[in-house]
């Protein structure tokens, strides 16, 4: 691939409250968020104006028409009070706007994944900090299931560890709209206190429905997002790498006396650490045409690509169980009312048993180009250094341990010949 300074199609871009990417989504999946709360499918593809429209016409119109609250009735059974409730007026406009989301976000997913190939071919760079008066943006690595835990324990908050600021603020707030309304916390009260018999007769079924897919879109966007952050800082990492290092090809040393090149050898992870070891031996003297990284491939097929999410095997079968997961809690919370347990106990359980069924069904079925089992962490990065005497070999494997090499290794010589770099 071709590096393009100034390409056509970008593949990401740091704001002051953003971090924004193109990347490969199932164009299924996103049209059952839509379903699942108009407005949702746009935001996982960060069209977010579209996106605040659609989710404040849900929430407005739904309410109106009172969608909610029959569908609470019709999930229970009482299908007379779920046809006296709807309010005809705003149910015809509501599903005119439902519609049109799920079809628009269907077929933005297919554009977006074109979009999508065609900045991967450009290989073009993009800037990984932004520093303005209102703060530091940076691309980071993070940890997905910390995202996931964050959004929730508050939806919003895995969106503030991701850095989407906006995003995460206009969650923050939505969802403290839903439990004000809901009275969803003087229903858990009740429920550790042993009242259960009161929890529904608590809780206001128009709002307290809204909860299960703000809750499930919360966590799916939160926990993906962090796996796509992860990729794109592998995959500007290794055009820095590349670009650093690498061009132009590296100089090979012949020391004095006809010595051949000694060699300290370090494997890593694709980390900020790793760029640390680096600027710190620049810093103590090892010299730029010294230092050769390795970049390593992590599977036989080259068709894989580092940074393509859909052969994640373990992130699809996430995505499937929480959207099944939502899909289970609307309907476990809807019978609650009418159960003996309550919404809350049945909406806990349907959604957990939905995500293990949802999670189960996906790791059964594997595709074509699905990555097998490895290891937790594997070497992605192999840095080269030579060095001219033990004093030099160790600094070098002293600042390669420090900054969390995963291996360190020491060479005499590369033979009469240096390593090609392919």
């Amino acid at each position: 691939m071709a590096a393009n300074s100034a390409p056509r199609w970008g593949l990401a871009s740091v704001r002051r409250f953003d971090i924004i990417y193109t990347q490969r989504r199932n164009p299924y999946l996103i049209a059952w968020w839509s379903a699942s709360f108009p407005g949702f499918g746009h935001l996982l593809m960060y069209k977010n104006a579209v996106g605040v429209l659609l989710t404040l016409s849900e929430v407005i119109i739904n309410s109106l028409a009172s969608i909610n609250l029959a569908m609470v009735y019709s999930f229970s059974g009482n299908f007379t009070m779920a046809k006296q409730v709807l309010n005809p007026l705003w149910l015809y406009g509501y599903m005119i706007i439902y519609f049109f989301a799920i079809w628009d976000s269907y077929r933005c997913a297919i554009e977006t994944n074109k979009h999508y190939e065609l900045a991967i071919l450009e290989n073009a760079r993009f800037p990984v900090q932004l520093m303005r008066s209102t703060g530091i943006q940076f691309l980071e690595k993070k940890r997905p299931l910390t995202a996931a835990i964050c959004a929730l324990i508050f939806p919003g908050l895995g969106h503030l560890y991701n850095k989407h600021i906006w995003l995460g603020f206009y969650g923050v707030f939505w969802w403290w709209i839903y439990i004000t309304f809901s009275h969803f916390y003087e229903a858990l009260h009740a429920l550790i206190l042993g009242n259960n018999r009161l929890v529904a007769s608590i809780l206001h079924p128009q709002w307290f429905m809204f909860m299960p897919s703000v809750l499930g879109g919360a966590i799916f966007h939160s926990y993906t997002s962090a796996i796509e952050q992860n990729r794109l800082f592998r995959l500007e990492q290794r055009n820095y790498l590349t670009d650093h290092y690498l061009q132009p090809k590296p100089q090979f040393i012949n020391y004095s006396g006809g010595n051949p090149p000694l060699w300290m050898i370090g494997t890593f992870e694709h980390s900020i650490e790793l760029e640390q070891a680096l600027s710190i031996l620049e810093h103590n003297g090892i010299s730029r045409s010294r230092i050769t990284p390795v970049l390593m491939d992590v599977d036989a097929d080259k068709s894989i690509n580092i940074v393509d999410q859909r052969f994640d095997r373990t992130a699809k079968s996430v995505e499937i169980g929480l959207a099944s997961a939502t899909a289970c809690s609307v309907i476990g919370i809807s019978a609650g009312f009418v159960l003996a347990w309550g919404p809350i106990i049945w909406g806990l359980l349907t959604g957990i048993g939905g995500f293990l069924l949802g999670f189960g069904i996906s790791r059964l079925f594997r595709t074509e180009h699905s990555l097998p089992a490895k290891a937790k962490k594997l070497p992605e990065v192999t840095i080269l250094v030579q060095y001219e005497n033990e004093r030099e070999a160790a600094l070098i494997s002293e600042t390669f341990w420090r900054y969390k090499a995963l291996t360190v290794g020491q060479m005499a010589s590369l033979a009469s010949h240096p390593p090609v770099i392919s």
